[in-house]
């Protein structure tokens, strides 16, 4: 009697979903070893990255940078597909002023050396959150401003009981009141109205705080937990957007997938795992411990599953209430594999598409 090979079904086909496609079918003996299927509940691939046309131009709907070129591996399918390259206009950003200007309220151009201070300090509190401070040489100025962090998470309240609680936002928040508690009284501005030198700092740190929202794609970086932080990196090198549009990556993922292997408008409704099945059926083979459930009423069994949806969906359907997973997977009451980015249920391995 012939085994049965195992079936992997990669839920999303968006660039966790397809990558992982791509790596597991262009895998030595793959044919061999494992049928694969991706489904997908739309009608396109590429979930949040989706390129569009407008008025001759090629603008992107989701997903727009490259995060940082060195080592990055979407920058080096972009490059091998020449997708940086396009005679056709597209959306891009041409860079910075070497001496950038920040102007407040009134048309009040701020010093150089007032912005700098303050963000040098947002530089520093983020480099002690991610964990890179011993990374970088530091002034005297910076030593003091990671002192001044080292304080703030001795005395900085959680959101909800102990340090592993600790937000990223709280830190910061607590550690600009304990900047200004440790400087001279703040005097005023000239030129500036009435605003005081504390106003236009507090200014400017919430325009970094804006900005690290962006990087995080967070509402409130009071719902980033500092404890994670440490586990993000950032590729270096320049942020860049992609001539030819960021679905060219994705395109590209899937162009060694054959045709039929990705399955579009399949919705999945239902997740079930059945260890039990695992075990010989009295006829010398075992049944797919899995059955996927679609919202049109089908089933497709299988024997592994990657679970690519976005993290909100994924939250949506953990709990016993859900009815997403059955048995419901374990609600996020710590870091463990969540942080890591997997869920493994023995057999059945679930993947969780952090950040795009």
């Amino acid at each position: 009697m012939v085994a049965k090979k195992p079936r992997v079904v990669i839920i999303g086909a968006g660039m966790a979903g397809l990558t992982a496609a791509n790596k597991l079918y262009t895998s030595s003996s793959s044919d061999d070893m494992f049928e694969l299927c991706v489904v997908e509940g739309g009608t396109r691939i590429g979930g949040r990255i989706n390129t569009s046309e407008f008025g001759g131009d090629r603008i992107e709907m989701g997903a727009t940078w490259i995060h940082g070129i060195g080592g990055s591996p979407v920058h080096k399918i972009a490059q091998e597909t020449h997708s940086l390259e396009s005679e056709q206009p597209w959306e891009c950003m041409d860079g910075f002023l070497d001496e950038p200007k920040t102007i407040a309220e009134g048309g009040f151009e701020l010093t150089p050396s007032l912005v700098e201070s303050v963000s040098t300090l947002f530089k520093s509190l983020m480099d002690y959150a991610q964990g890179t401070r011993i990374e970088r040489k530091e002034s005297s100025e910076e030593v003091n401003f990671y002192k001044l962090a080292d304080k703030t998470c001795t005395i900085c309240p959680s959101n909800g009981g102990g340090p592993e609680k600790l937000s990223i936002g709280s830190f910061l928040r607590e550690a600009l009141n304990a900047y200004w508690d440790s400087v001279k009284e703040q005097e005023q501005i000239e030129g500036c109205d009435n605003w005081s030198r504390k106003l236009i700092e507090e200014a400017i740190f919430a325009m970094h705080e804006n900005i690290q929202r962006t990087y995080t794609s967070a509402g409130d970086l009071l719902t980033l937990d500092f404890a994670a932080e440490s586990e993000y990196r950032m590729f270096p090198g320049e942020e860049i957007t992609i001539a030819k549009g960021y679905l060219s990556v994705i395109e590209s993922l899937a162009s060694v997938l054959p045709r039929g292997l990705i399955q579009l408008d399949r919705k999945v409704a239902r997740i079930e795992w059945q260890p039990e099945a695992h075990q010989s059926n009295g006829h010398g083979c075992a049944d797919r411990p899995v059955r996927i459930h679609f919202c049109d009423g089908s089933i497709m069994l299988a024997d592994h599953v990657i679970v690519t949806v976005s993290l909100g969906v994924l939250k949506a359907g953990i709990g016993p209430d859900s009815g997403m997973f059955n048995p419901p997977l374990p609600a996020f009451k710590d870091r463990g594999h969540i942080q890591a980015g997997i869920w493994c249920c023995e057999q059945a391995v679930f993947a969780i598409e952090f950040k795009a």
